[in-house]
Order: structure tokens, then sequence, then C-alpha cells
């Protein structure tokens, strides 16, 4: 709320702001996943009640690293930094604040799942770059917030975290920005997302306490590296050996299964594209 008058108070005092401007930001998308079976399980008046519970704690998470919300959209949040106040680690705050809200969620989905039957999961995509920030509304009705390439983007990677079964992703743009030293990451693939001309590569965000994360990384990391260089076999053989010691890692079984799939195409190497081409958002 705190923030909300902030803003507010920053507009009233400089209302030229809303006629909008080009300016460096980081755009965060986080989804509630699987709603429409949770509102089967348990009607649409709790379940309006636990999307409001949820994206409560989660806009905490957001209002608490200096975050800007910009926008509710059904079950999906969105925030942003570097805006209306340049903040030079824009990108860092949306992933601190992102981590934050993998760490908030286990309370909120224990308080529900012996309702539905089911943990409460979320999907983050995060994207930095050049963004036109003002008024996104009407004249009638004003939103302060981001629009151009950069946010559409942010939303797609946060659509392929369902591909990629992952709680938090981003792209490189975002990952170039942060200090290596403070987040536990990988790079997953490079994609091509619907209506985004340029391939982009995604980076999966972990919270640093992660057990063994050091392992499954190099681990990962060397099966995608002979994946993109067309050794499939090879690829098998070091995801199988993971998939051992990590058998719920989704993106090392969706690596496995383009890697398998290649095997069984055995196309000509002109034909092989490293690129996920992901359908839907």
């Amino acid at each position: 709320v705190y923030k909300r008058q902030v803003i507010f108070s920053e507009l009233q005092q400089n209302p030229r702001l809303l006629d909008g401007r080009e300016t460096e930001v980081s755009v965060l998308f986080c989804d509630i996943h699987e709603f429409t079976s949770v509102t089967e399980a348990i009607g649409p008046t709790r379940a309006i009640e636990w999307m409001n519970d949820t994206l409560s704690a989660l806009s905490e998470c957001v209002l608490k690293h200096d975050g800007v919300l910009v926008d509710y959209i059904g079950d999906e949040l969105v925030a942003m930094w570097g805006a209306p106040t340049e903040q030079a680690d824009h990108a860092q705050l949306a992933c601190r604040a992102a981590l934050a809200m993998l760490e908030r969620l286990p309370p909120v989905s224990q308080k529900w799942a012996n309702e539905f039957g089911m943990p409460t999961r979320i999907g983050v995509g995060i994207n930095s770059g050049k963004a036109h920030v003002g008024n996104t509304g009407t004249a009638r009705r004003r939103k302060y917030g981001p629009l151009g390439n950069t946010v559409n983007l942010a939303s797609r990677v946060q659509g392929a975290s369902r591909y990629l079964q992952s709680s938090l992703l981003v792209t490189g743009e975002t990952f170039d920005r942060l200090n290596p030293d403070e987040f536990a990451s990988r790079r997953l693939c490079t994609v091509k997302v619907n209506n985004i001309e340029e391939p982009v590569d995604l980076y999966e965000i972990v919270p640093l306490t992660n057990e063994n994360w050091d392992s499954l990384r190099e681990s990962y990391v060397r099966a995608l590296s002979a994946f993109e260089s067309r050794d499939f076999r090879l690829a098998a053989s070091m995801l199988g050996d993971l998939l051992v010691h990590h058998p719920s890692d989704g993106p090392s079984l969706l690596l496995m299964s383009r890697a398998v799939n290649e095997l069984i195409k055995d196309a000509p190497e002109a034909d092989f594209d490293p690129i996920w081409h992901l359908s839907g958002k």
C-alpha cells in the first residue's frame, strides 16, 4: 500500500509521467497454475478467495522489493521495476522478489491444500529491456505501466514456465544484468515463442538453498551442450545418469525427450534445429 501511495504521489507531482517515456525496466509476470481445476473442485466463490489470498501474499513480495504492481489479469500478477523511479539494479530486484514469492508460497499452499487436494503452484517469467512506460489505460481510466516488446516477451516467458516445468524463468537480457554470486541458475535452452521474432535464451533461477544444485546444474549444462552439438546419444546417456539422482527434474525430462526424438528421427544434420519452438503462449 505504501509503495502505491508513493507512486500516486509521484504522478501527482509530475503528471507528465503519464504521457510516457522510454526507459529500462524489468517486467515480471506471475501466474497461478490450475485455476480452472481448482474452481471445479471447490466452486468459484472459494476459488476466488484462494486466488486473492495467494495474490495478496505474492504482491507483498513485490512491494517489499521496491516493485510496482502494474496489474492483475485474472489469476495473473504483473509487476515492474525501473519506473517511475530509475533503479539501476531493477533486474536483481525483480529476481529477489520472485525468489521471495517461491519462499512465501508454501504456507499459503498448505493452508488450502486440504480443501482441493493439490499444492498451489506458480510460474514466474521475467524480462528486462526498454519499454514505453506511462498511461496504458484511457483518458477516463488511467493506468500506469509498461508497453512494448519487453513486456510481451516477459509474458511469453511466464507461459514457457509451464512447458519447461520450472517455477522461475528469466531471459538472457535479465540474466546478463544479475550478480552471478547472488543467484543459483542454469541455462535451460534457446526458444522461439509466439509472435516474438528473435529466439531467446531462457535461464532458470532457484533458491541458493536448493540441495545438490551444483551437481544438477553441471550435469544438465553438459547434456545441453551435447544436445545442441547434435550428439544426441551422449546427451541421452548423460541425462539418464542425471535422472537417476534427480528423477523429478522437469527440464531434464523434457531435454531427454527431445534427445530421444532426434535419435528416432535420425534426420540429416541440416534439418536439426536446437532452438525449441514453443506452441501457444
